[in-house]
């Protein structure tokens, strides 16, 4: 949990008892046993939340007493729920639906509901609360759109598109730490990263374009006649007119793994981080200044789990014949060795590795 030593497992082999460790000094704090297998936990600085199929349990952290239970919540056979991570705040968001893509929000700290909306037409696939717990972003099993709702009034304040026609399994939400990008991951090779920019600042910055290349004339009237026809038009289409793509996407090596992707800080710079179910860790850089982040590159590449020492082995022995300092398989510059550490806040520092599947 954040910085602290406090660790939470439910195990496959035990998928209906949760057992509450304190890594550091190794001590277990409590195990709570449920009638029926644990699908998700989430917590924050406040509170502990268990998804179950069809109930979701609340405890206060510090004494992990239980505060309330959800009861007879609509099937949620993938444990999808989402806690906010927000100081002095606990809104916890749930499926309101398994047919439709209704959204309930749950104060944790005040035991009370607090809103339900319709979020998509479909059932809902994912959703992630942003830093401080202000904005919420969904996807639906469709796949193909991603919205963003202020929180907790539910207004609509932002809408991606993934892709037209190609329905895809959204595995993973993520937002950047200061809430200005937003990462989807799928059971596709692409990753996406959007930029949450609102239409009024964009469209400040085309009309100053406009108006640094000698104002108005055809074009400038051909926008305005624009603006003015999307007040007429059906509500259907004038969503796609005003749905925004991605500023920037990333390719995975292999596309038939779970995946679950991050956006975060290393050095003062912007990183999209990608954890796939077999083991390997990709990293790439996101120029935020860029008008357009295009494809991104995959800057490094590591491998975790019980395999990694032998990947680490296997990435070195590749790597011997080269030069030192040469470009290793992620094509960042080669370093380090199997048997060293990397340091997590530096992205120059994980160790040469090739892409195997072994």
């Amino acid at each position: 949990m954040f910085a602290s030593s406090l660790v939470i497992i439910v195990s496959q082999q035990e998928p209906r008892s949760m057992h509450v460790y304190h890594f550091q000094s190794r001590n277990e704090i409590v195990t709570l046993k449920f009638g029926n297998t644990i699908l998700n936990v989430k917590v924050n600085k406040e509170r502990v939340v268990v998804c179950l199929e069809d109930s979701i349990f609340i405890y206060n952290l510090k004494d992990m007493k239980q505060l309330h239970t959800i009861m007879d919540t609509p099937l949620n056979k993938n444990g999808l729920i989402d806690l906010s991570a927000a100081p002095q705040s606990a809104l916890v968001a749930y499926p309101g639906s398994s047919e439709a893509g209704t959204l309930h929000i749950f104060d944790a700290i005040n035991l009370c509901a607090v809103n339900t909306f319709i979020a998509h037409d479909g059932p809902l696939a994912a959703l992630k609360f942003n830093p401080d717990g202000t904005m919420l972003a969904t996807a639906s099993k469709k796949g193909t759109v991603i919205r963003v709702y202020s929180v907790p009034q539910g207004a609509r304040l932002f809408e991606f598109r993934r892709g037209m026609t190609r329905c895809v399994t959204i595995y993973s939400l993520a937002f950047s730490p200061d809430s200005s990008f937003l990462c989807s991951s799928s059971n596709t090779e692409t990753v996406h990263v959007f930029k949450l920019e609102r239409a009024d600042d964009e469209k400040h910055r085309q009309e100053a374009s406009q108006d640094s290349a000698g104002g108005g004339g055809w074009f400038g009237g051909l926008g305005a006649l624009m603006q003015q026809a999307q007040n007429y038009l059906p509500t259907q289409v004038n969503e796609l007119i005003t749905v925004e793509r991605s500023f920037a996407t990333a390719r995975l090596p292999g596309s038939d793994k779970k995946n679950i992707a991050a956006l975060t800080n290393l050095k003062n710079q912007l990183h999209l981080v990608v954890g796939t179910s077999d083991g390997y860790l990709y990293c790439y850089r996101v120029d935020t200044n860029a008008p357009s982040g295009g494809e991104l590159d995959l800057v490094k590449q590591h491998r975790i789990g019980p395999n990694a020492d032998a990947a680490a082995r296997a990435g070195n022995e590749a790597n011997s014949g080269r030069s030192r300092g040469g470009t290793n398989s992620g094509g960042s510059q080669g370093g380090g060795d199997s048997g060293s550490t990397p340091n997590v806040d530096d992205p120059d520092d994980f160790p040469p590795m090739s892409h195997t599947s072994g």
